[in-house]
Order: C-alpha cells, then structure tokens, then sequence
C-alpha cells in the first residue's frame, strides 16, 4: 500500500523535527514536506499534494487560521491543528481553527513528552485520518458484513435521540446537527472524545454551527427537547428514565473518557426501545457494544458509512457486531432520524456484502429526501423560495427573513425598522462567518453595506454565489448616487436602499422578497 503524505506547518525548527520523528515510527506515513508560514503551506500543496497537513496556528506572515481558510478553498485536504487552548485578544483560535475547516484538534501535550502510548494513539490517529483518502489497493479485503437483521423493533416513539463520535467528529456532528429541524422533538445527548483543552472551544463550535442550542451536561441537567447536551470531558455521562443526567467518574485507567458506551448502555437499560442510537466517524470500537445493547433492546440504531467517515473505526465495529439497523451516508441521517423520532417502522438496511452508503432516499419512509450537502428540502407546497445554500429549512415559515450585514453601527436600526414591518431579522458585522450564517439560517433577502471595514462588498457577493446563494441582494448604503450604481453593478444587486429612510428600506425589501 503507497505511503501516506504528511506536510508538517510550523514555524519551529524543533516543533518540526519532533512532529517528523514521531510520525516516521510508522512505515505507513511519509513526511513529504515542511513549511514553516501559511505562505509556504498554501505554495507546496500545489506541488506535494500531501494526504494530510499538521497545523500551527501562531506563525508570522500567514498565521495557521488564514492558511486553514485558504487551503480548504484551493485543495480541500484533512487538517490537523497541533495546539494548546489558544486565545489571542479574546479570539478562540481553536474554535476558529474548526471553523474554518480544521477535522482535528490534538494537544501539543499528545506529542511533545507524551509516553510511548499515547505516541502510538497520535500516530495511529494520523495514519487513520491521512489513509481516509487514499485509495486502496485492488486486492482489498471485503468489508465485514452484519447477520441479518432479525431483532425486533420497538414501536414505541423515542424520547431520547444519542449520538456518539470520536475522530474527524466535531465536523460530522456540526452537519449532522445542522440537517436536523429547528423544531426536533427530542432532546439530544453527544458524546464526543475531545481533549479536555479544546472542550470549551468545540462546544462553542457546535452551537454555531448546527444551530441549536448547546450546552455541557452537569449532574443538574434534565435533559429538554430543542436542546444539544454534551457530556463534560473525564466525565461519563448515564442517562435516567426521567431524562436526569448521573454522572460518574471513568473508571480507573480509563484511555477513553467520555465513553459512548456509557451513554448507549444507560439509554438502552432505562429507556429499553424508547432509544434512538447514532454512531458516527471514529477510531476504535467505543459504542458498538453500547448500540448493540440498544437495538436489542428495540431502539432504532444508524452509523455513518464508510464513505462519508473520516475514520470508519466506531461505525465498522458497530457494523460487526449486528449492532447497525441501518448504514447511511451523513447527508442522509438527518432525514432518517427526523422520521424515526416520530416512531413507527423501517426496512432495516441491507448488508449482504458491504456496508457501502445506500442510494440517497433509501430506507427512509418519509416526507423529507436527502439533498447535497446538510439540506432537507420543504414538500413542493410550501410557498417559501428556497436558498441553494445547504442548512436545515423548516416545513413552514410565517415570516420572511432578512440578513443585514453591516459592519458600521446601523444594525440596531435597520432590526427595528424591519420587525415592526413584520420580517424576521438576522443582524451580521463580521463578513468572514457569512456562509456560515447562511448554512444555519433560511434567508430571503440579504440587505448589504457595499463598503465594510474588513471585506468589499464586491467580494461578499462574490463569495456567497460562490457557496451557492441565489437570494437578492440589496445595497444598502450612504454613498452618493454615482459610486453607488457602481457598487450595483460590481455587486450584481437587486438594487439599493439609501439609509435614514425607513419606508424606503421597507418598500425596497418587500419589492424583493416578492421578486
């Protein structure tokens, strides 16, 4: 099998020689190259076209966000930033490291005089992550296929949806969460292993980008529908008939903490087949006995397949095991798992050879029909015309919404001004998170200023057809006439509104939400 390809960033001659040693102890990685500034990285990807990038996130010249941002856009390759908890005035750099395309965050604690077994899990970890895409040999191994599906299943309606995730997950779990309404009727539990460092950063990483609301569980916590609870780090987290949360130190030794075995065996011995068990990308095998026990116990049970995972480790020792109902690309799980909450019955995935994705729709019974990327289109019915930007979209809205971004002081009013007209508004000051926003929110206008601080506005056009919005977009501005209807055509806009005139920033939206 070729080795895989690591280019290692990091503006220390030290940090680099450490990482390269290290990652040579396996004969299955090659170092193929070192840049010391995002510069550099952004210059040798054309050439090396490494499997897999180590990031520094402090380097001068072009420090390790921008050369995550630009490297996702030019040769979309798996990241790993090398880091401790970060901060550089008030700006989580890990959180933004996510954010901007990282899969992985791993403390420099992992590598820099860790003992030799947690050396072997960084490299192993690695390999897992670089080998995600690189193709296989032809003589492969088949996959490992699951015993019919003979256990019965609970028609019961769930009360509890639980989701477990390890390596590569904290972007499977954002899209994953992202795809599921705003109005899912159950609560939600995440186990997710991550480095007690980055907690805080992956936590407010979720949050904004699926869209919900997520907090971390404590031994208060009665877990609520419309709410994300994830299990604190070097905490296992057991869930109640009731929906209270125990949680329980690991046991001593314990590699891996949270567990989501202990949330899946504590779901499938208090809720019996009122369970609904998910189990996406990862290396080992925590979860598997725990869904195993879940199906068993009549709970509705999916992994991701192998395609979509950046590690298929968690899913394929699920999969063994006969624990999987059901192996469905990422894409397709939110539309499963929204018409499983409302209980009732599926045909179980078949798994006579390989557990290779099953044709997008497949298996799910239901209103909903997976589309590209996390999007869940709307019944034909429904009057709203729909963003091409993927996010979840709700069945039914009774209020337009407009997306004003300005980053000049003129939020507050133009919120006002269009909530008394009866508009949902969403106020944005920083250009550099607006496809996110865009993912997580259904907008029908967008209200612009031409001339932000950070960003042309030009630019910001530019970059949101680019991610596939086909809303309107109106200038919203106080240049004079001239310059302005050159921002028009530069923006390719609807049209503009000058401000300090309320009716006419009204008539103008109205004008283009009906367009």
């Amino acid at each position: 099998m070729p080795r895989s390809r690591v280019l290692i960033v990091d503006d220390s001659t030290l940090s680099r020689e450490v990482l390269r040693r290290t990652l040579e102890l396996d004969s299955r990685l090659q170092v193929c190259g070192e840049a010391t500034s995002g510069e550099e990285a952004v210059k040798q990807i054309r050439t090396l076209k490494p499997d897999l990038i180590t990031m520094d996130l402090n380097m001068p010249g072009m420090g390790g966000l921008k050369a995550i941002e630009v490297l996702m856009k030019e040769r979309p390759t798996p990241i790993v930033v090398i880091s401790e908890r970060s901060s550089t005035s008030g700006v989580d750099l890990n959180y933004e490291a996510l954010s901007r395309g990282a899969l992985e965050l791993v403390p420099k604690s992992a590598v820099f005089g860790a003992g030799d077994d947690e050396l072997r899990r960084f490299v192993e970890r690695l390999r897992l992550l670089a080998e995600a895409g690189v193709e296989e040999p032809e003589k492969q191994q088949p996959a490992p296929s699951a015993p019919a599906p003979t256990i019965p299943v609970s028609t019961e309606k769930p009360i509890l949806l639980g989701i477990g995730a390890s390596t590569g997950g904290p972007r499977a779990l954002a899209k994953l969460l992202s795809s599921l309404p705003r109005d899912f009727p159950l609560p939600i539990a995440v186990v997710q292993h991550m480095a007690e460092d980055f907690f805080d950063s992956f936590v407010h990483f979720l949050k904004d980008a699926s869209g919900h609301p997520v907090e971390q569980a404590n031994a208060m916590t009665r877990l609520e529908v419309g709410r994300v609870y994830v299990a604190p780090p070097r905490q296992e987290l057991f869930v109640r008939e009731n929906l209270t949360v125990k949680l329980l130190p690991p046991p001593p030794n314990s590699l891996i903490s949270p567990s989501v075995d202990s949330l899946f065996f504590s779901m499938a011995t208090a809720l019996k087949g009122r369970g609904l068990g998910v189990l996406l990308t990862g290396m080992g095998d925590d979860g598997a006995q725990g869904l195993l026990r879940m199906r068993r116990m009549g709970s509705r049970t999916v992994v991701q397949d192998k395609t979509s995972c950046a590690v298929f480790g968690m899913p394929k020792a699920a999969i063994e095991l006969g624990a999987a109902e059901h192996v469905l690309d990422l894409s397709a799980m939110g539309a499963f798992i929204v018409q499983a909450a409302k209980g009732g019955s599926f045909p179980a995935t078949p798994m006579a050879s390989s557990p290779s994705p099953p044709p997008q729709g497949a298996h799910i019974q239901t209103g909903y029909t997976p589309a590209l990327g996390n999007t869940v289109k709307p019944p034909a019915a429904s009057p709203a015309r729909p963003s091409s930007i993927s996010g979840p979209i709700p069945v039914e809205r009774l209020k337009k919404c407009v997306l004003v971004v300005d980053d000049q002081g003129h939020l507050d009013s133009a919120r006002a001004t269009l909530e008394r007209a009866g508009y949902e508004v969403i106020t944005l000051d920083n250009p550099l998170v607006l496809a996110r926003t865009l993912r997580k929110n259904y907008v029908d206008v967008v209200l612009l200023e031409p001339e932000l601080k950070t960003m042309k506005g030009a630019l910001v056009a530019q970059t949101m057809r680019q991610h596939g919005a086909t809303m309107p977009i109106l200038l919203w501005s106080s240049l004079e006439e001239t310059t302005l209807l050159t921002r028009v055509r530069e923006c390719q806009a609807a049209g503009y509104v000058r401000k300090g005139n309320p009716g006419d920033l009204v008539r103008s939206v109205n004008k283009a939400v009906k367009a």
